[in-house]
């Protein structure tokens, strides 16, 4: 079995090993290091030279923030997934870590079943947002088919099959089974997919979804 490598960064020692201790008995996952913010992560990482697959990261820390933690791997490590852990469910701290490419957001308080859910969705998927979530960042005041606009508000046009990829996206179906769906291959698909990250100027595969919920393209929850 493939485990999950995952490491955990917060600064908190009862919530870190607590969090570490329930996810290191859970098969398919492997704890490869725990820290107290992300300058301690960052030099474990050079040092250590193993790449995690999803980092479980505190927003708030010393030293080296969640937010600061996030545009450093995005330059140097764009593979690793991470997923912030916050005490904040406002949709301006949401949008500002999904924006700054986080793959998922979690408030401390959630179930110990949805963290391993989120681990489990972001490494097949790229992404996790929850219900509480994706009701944060709809605003009722947006109207269907009005104008697309980007991360940078620029208007964005969009082709009938970018958008077909978009939805199977937030369908969480992977890039060999939008292929299969829409008879292309997975490097048509991955190319598509590019051209639609440039076009919104997103960053990973969850602004794409942020993208596709507040404006409209996909209306139901992407997950059960």
């Amino acid at each position: 079995m493939n485990k999950i490598k995952i490491a955990i960064v917060e600064d908190q020692a009862l919530f870190r090993n607590g969090i570490n201790s329930i996810l290191k008995e859970i098969e398919d996952f492997e704890v490869v290091g725990t820290m107290e913010n992300g300058r301690r992560f960052l030099d474990h990482l050079d040092a250590a030279g193993a790449i995690p697959d999803v980092i479980l990261a505190d927003m708030n820390m010393p030293e080296l923030n969640g937010f600061e933690l996030t545009a450093i791997l995005q330059k140097k490590h764009p593979s690793i997934k991470i997923i912030v852990l916050s005490v904040f469910n406002q949709e301006r701290f949401i949008l500002k870590m999904v924006e700054a490419g986080v793959a998922g957001y979690l408030t401390k308080n959630c179930e110990v079943e949805e963290v391993v859910l989120a681990i489990r969705t972001v490494h097949k998927t790229g992404f996790y947002f929850n219900e509480g979530i994706l009701r944060a960042i709809r605003s009722p005041s947006r109207m269907k088919n009005a104008q697309l606009l980007s991360f940078t508000s620029a208007p964005v046009e969009l082709t009938e099959r970018e958008i077909e990829i978009i939805q199977l996206v937030c369908r969480e179906l992977t890039n060999n089974e939008i292929g299969k769906e829409l008879s292309l291959s997975s490097r048509t698909v991955d190319w598509h997919r590019n051209n639609i990250l440039a076009k919104i100027g997103c960053k990973n595969t969850a602004g794409l979804v942020l993208f596709a919920v507040k404006n409209n393209i996909f209306e139901e929850e992407p997950f059960k």
